[in-house]
């Protein structure tokens, strides 16, 4: 199997107002979907012993493939194209968490 990073580019519209991953041809069936990254989160175990990202995703282009052909093996390329990503940013200390939550406690 090709390494993840052959699997997948950014892309970005004309006008530049977003970011996405484009499949390249290494990808096989879904070689030239477009999609993009939604919310993304980290879930833990009960036990805290392993992880899942769990993330919203948006497709921009479907390269003409219908709805139904989507199945779990996209869902698990585009998981771990997303943990390939992060890991890069990790890597690269280009990767920020900025708390947003300003909340005083969990009713204001």
């Amino acid at each position: 199997m090709s390494d993840i990073s052959e699997m997948y580019q950014f892309v970005e519209n004309k006008e530049k107002t977003w970011t996405a991953v484009g499949l390249t041809e290494k990808a096989g069936k879904y070689q030239g979907v477009v999609y993009k990254y939604g919310k993304v989160k980290v879930v833990e175990n009960e036990e805290k012993t392993n992880a899942s990202l769990q993330f919203e995703w948006d497709m921009l282009d479907s390269n003409g493939l219908p709805k139904e052909s989507i199945k779990e093996d996209f869902f698990e390329l585009a998981g771990k194209i997303l943990e390939d990503i992060i890991h890069k940013q990790l890597d690269g200390e280009d990767l920020q968490y900025v708390n947003t939550d300003d909340r005083k406690n969990n009713t204001q």
